[in-house]
């Protein structure tokens, strides 16, 4: 295959580790948020945990359903932060898998444009030899 061919290819294979580069981005937006969320929800209890104790025992039984409501809340923010963490790792292997994709062609493309210049080379020269030869061989019947 020629190197050309080997381009477009690569070509492709950029443009499939670029979606992959952006399905990881979504997914670090994704825990970003999520992690934000869970880090207001830690806010709000510490704030609920700070409240001085009510004076009725239906205030207390108020704050006490609050926290726990909260500290619930926030256990759940935390499997949704695993996994959030978990997809994150999912999108950054598929990243990393296509990125190897890409760099394994590149590779293969700069041996490949090297044998090309090789063989140019040994062609090139090889044709400066018959030249070369055959002006020789013209001098010879000349001077003869």
């Amino acid at each position: 295959m020629s190197v050309k061919r080997f381009q477009r290819l690569l070509k492709v294979r950029e443009m499939i580790e670029n979606q992959a580069a952006i399905g990881l981005a979504a997914r670090l937006d994704e825990l970003h948020r999520i992690e934000g969320q869970h880090g207001q929800l830690e806010d709000l209890l510490n704030s609920y945990l700070e409240v001085g104790v009510p004076n009725s025992a239906r205030g207390m039984r108020q704050v006490a359903e609050m926290r726990s409501q909260l500290r619930t809340v926030i256990e759940q923010q935390e499997l949704r932060i695993a996994e959030a963490e978990f997809r994150v790792e999912e999108a950054r292997d598929i990243w990393m898998e296509k990125h190897r994709d890409s760099l394994s062609l590149e590779k293969l493309i700069e041996r490949r444009r090297q044998v090309e210049e090789m063989t140019e080379n040994r062609r090139m020269q090889s044709e400066q030899d018959a030249w070369a030869t055959r002006q020789a061989f013209d001098r010879v019947q000349a001077d003869q």
